[in-house]
């Protein structure tokens, strides 16, 4: 039985999409005007939405294809609204830089604190619906606890910002900088070395090409063949391709366009140089802000961002990574992957001091994933959140302690499965005896002050 409260924050989200329609948008100063990154139409196709009974017809039948636009502001289109409420408190006061280097020490750039920071400010200038910044503080903690535990996943504890297996290793010459494809059988995961590349011989490289989708759905993308430079074999240039970039590995053209349709107000930017998601913190950082407040999986109005609100940390990987990890084929890499995602969602949980993990319901297998985890030791910082009654699974653990030393994150990390990795490296350096004192110091002074 669906909980009275979720069920009304449910309600509130249909409501708030139905909003981004032109039903109400008469007088003053308001537009129905086309979403042109979903369809090419026009301001007159849109004009037949505000018309009585008109949402049965196209385009008013095709949700958010005609928008409400206030014209004496820019003309940006709003994300879903959650139904909360604007919380006082700014996002990086509640996530602190001192949070971010103890979850991510070795960091590289463009992963910089203050990278993150600007572009949720410049996100949370535009709309009315927040980042981090909706409903209680706890709720503020709780987002930032999933978005955290998820890019930390995706990007290698911030240490990789370009896909491995197509960009482990880059060759910087005057002319710019080039990548070596590779298939996972050729590559050498210990050193991040590909052995032999996917475009020598005469082949190309168009994974994450849907050619079909052509502007203004998505970039224009093609078979990419290797550099026509002697030194420079084997080699191709990273802004022809659209692979996995920054903190949640944004890939395939139609959303390289997307995203920067928000980000930088034109899609001609990361459709051109898409290798700004590897190297600026803008893009590195909004792409991901970008995916978790916009992005809504097929035939559902709900995202990253409303899925954390409404206390389902398993309905935001639904969005993420659903049709690979929610549930992960039990013989593949991703049931090894979502225990590491797991890990990292608990370290940054307690960092935060939040008060209990989020649901994990909204993917098919996360609870189980989460039980073996702790019970085979592999998730250590996992242990006092699955003592709380509330989070998933319920199941009280059994009285075995699980491993009388949990193993440090190394030595898990280059367990013989990562060997078998079929996506990109998801290894990281030692954390746990950093960790430790770290976010039992932190987690008591931030509830202090809170």
């Amino acid at each position: 039985m669906s909980h009275p409260f979720l069920l009304a924050l449910s309600i509130a989200s249909v409501v708030s999409a139905q909003d981004l329609s032109c039903k109400h948008c008469r007088g003053g100063t308001r537009k129905c005007v086309p979403d042109l990154s979903i369809q090419i139409l026009t301001e007159q196709d849109c004009l037949a939405c505000l018309k009585s009974g008109s949402h049965w017809t196209w385009p008013c039948n095709v949700e958010g294809l005609c928008w409400c636009w206030d014209s004496s502001k820019p003309r940006y289109k709003p994300p879903l609204s959650s139904g909360y409420e604007e919380a006082k408190k700014k996002p990086c006061d509640i996530f602190t830089e001192e949070m971010f280097d103890v979850i991510a020490p070795n960091a590289i750039h463009p992963y910089t604190y203050d990278g993150l920071c600007e572009v949720i400010d410049m996100l949370n200038d535009r709309y009315d619906e927040k980042l981090f910044m909706m409903g209680t503080k706890e709720q503020q903690r709780q987002e930032w606890a999933a978005f955290i535990g998820h890019t930390t996943h995706e990007s290698a504890q911030y240490t990789a910002a370009r896909e491995a297996l197509v960009c482990a290793r880059t060759t910087e010459r005057n002319s710019g900088t080039y990548c070596k494809p590779c298939k996972n059988e050729n590559f050498d995961w210990g050193n991040r070395y590909c052995e032999v590349s996917v475009v020598s011989n005469g082949r190309f490289y168009e994974d994450y090409c849907d050619k079909i989708v052509t502007p203004p759905y998505g970039c224009v993308c093609g078979p990419t063949v290797e550099v026509d430079k002697e030194d420079l074999k084997g080699l191709i240039n990273p802004n022809a391709v659209f692979f996995g970039r920054g903190a949640i590995q944004i890939s395939w053209n139609a959303n390289y366009l997307k995203a920067s349709q928000v980000l930088a107000e034109s899609g001609e930017t990361l459709c051109t140089q898409p290798d700004l998601v590897a190297t600026e913190p803008k893009y590195a950082w909004g792409t991901a802000l970008w995916f978790w407040l916009f992005s809504k999986p097929p035939g559902q109005e709900t995202t990253c961002h409303i899925q954390s609100l409404e206390g389902n940390f398993g309905g935001s990987l639904n969005v993420i990574n659903g049709g690979l990890e929610c549930p992960a084929d039990p013989h593949g890499y991703h049931a090894e992957a979502i225990v590491m995602r797991l890990r990292y969602y608990c370290i940054a949980a307690s960092v935060l001091g939040v008060k209990r993990l989020l649901d994990l319901d909204g993917c098919e297998g996360l609870s189980s994933k989460f039980e073996e985890c702790v019970m085979t030791g592999y998730c250590p910082e996992c242990n006092d959140f699955y003592a709380e009654p509330s989070p998933a699974p319920s199941k009280p653990p059994s009285e075995a302690t699980p491993t009388a030393q949990p193993m440090g994150f190394r030595s898990w990390a280059n367990d013989n499965w990562m060997n078998d990795l079929k996506r990109r490296d998801s290894s990281a350096e030692a954390l746990l005896s950093t960790l430790s004192p770290f976010i039992t110091l932190l987690a008591w002074l931030h509830y202090s002050m809170h």
